[in-house]
């Protein structure tokens, strides 16, 4: 008998509403606090919400990760509501709590019928696991398969951000305040990546940003994306390096689905108003 499988997936995929909806894909909300108030992300403040409190205040809001409660409950309700089994696709362990902290939960609910999926990196990447999870489970395809399908996967994504404000990281103290004014003035602008261990690292620097949006498009070039595969841009109010990269990738693939999403707010704590990604994943 076919198991009726529900994913889910932490809010650091940047899918839309109208996608979340289209393939049934649940949302674990992690957290964005500034002072005492905190705020689901996406869901409880926008991208440009987000820009005006961090602009407003000299120190970063934090970040976490949902709490053991709330995800105890969202597995109880998914489960009651007929489901036989959870896949819970979860932004990198090296980013975030959020991948043990749904093992836990897992544990207090049903270890059996969860299971929690590390993707080992984060925003659209992350997203398209959470997709190609929902696609299969339509189909009938087994916890086991999906999860095997997933984790195959992993070696054909990959993201890459461009630093446009040195603020946040000045802010945050991965630079100091020298260095950060220094990097301002020399128009520096850090590349940085998702590493095999699922951590964003730096990747190089340029000077400019233009200089910057040309170095992930050429990382997409060198990656020499088939038909199979699916690219998102992502960005942090900055419609202009949206519309640019846009254009630019699709002269190079211009068969490839591109789709163009906010920046994950909480990347975005560190990386800053104007960044921008571009990153890939082989679909179905």
């Amino acid at each position: 008998m076919t198991k009726k499988i529900a994913i889910v997936s932490d809010s650091t995929s940047c899918l839309s509403e109208e996608t979340l909806t289209e393939y049934g894909i649940f949302t674990s909300y992690l957290m964005i606090i500034f002072g005492e108030n905190a705020y689901q992300e996406f869901k409880e403040i926008t991208p440009d919400e987000f820009v005006k409190k961090c602009n407003a205040q000299s120190e970063l809001p934090t970040t976490s990760q949902p709490s053991i409660g709330l995800t105890v409950e969202l597995y109880e309700n998914i489960l009651a509501d007929g489901y036989d089994e959870i896949i819970h696709v979860t932004i990198s362990s090296g980013l975030s709590g959020s991948y043990q902290s749904a093992v836990s939960a897992a544990e207090m609910v049903n270890a059996d019928k969860i299971h929690v999926f590390d993707s080992r990196t984060v925003a659209y990447p992350q997203g398209a696991f959470a997709i190609e999870a929902s696609k299969l489970a339509s189909k009938g395809t087994s916890s086991d398969e999906i999860l095997t399908h997933l984790e195959s996967m992993k070696k054909d994504t990959q993201l890459y951000a461009a630093i446009y404000n040195l603020t946040n990281l000045k802010k945050g103290g991965r630079l100091g305040a020298v260095e950060a004014s220094l990097g301002s003035l020399l128009q520096v602008k850090p590349i940085v990546a998702i590493q095999e261990n699922g951590k964003l690292e730096a990747a190089g620097k340029v000077r400019t940003f233009k200089k910057a949006l040309a170095a992930l498009v050429e990382k997409a070039k060198e990656a020499n994306l088939t038909d199979e595969h699916e690219i998102g841009i992502l960005h942090m109010a900055n419609e202009e390096a949206l519309d640019h990269l846009r254009g630019e990738l699709k002269a190079i693939y211009p068969n490839i689905k591109i789709h163009e999403l906010p920046l994950s707010l909480v990347v975005s704590v560190h990386a800053g108003e104007g960044a921008c990604a571009v990153s890939w994943a082989k679909a179905l």
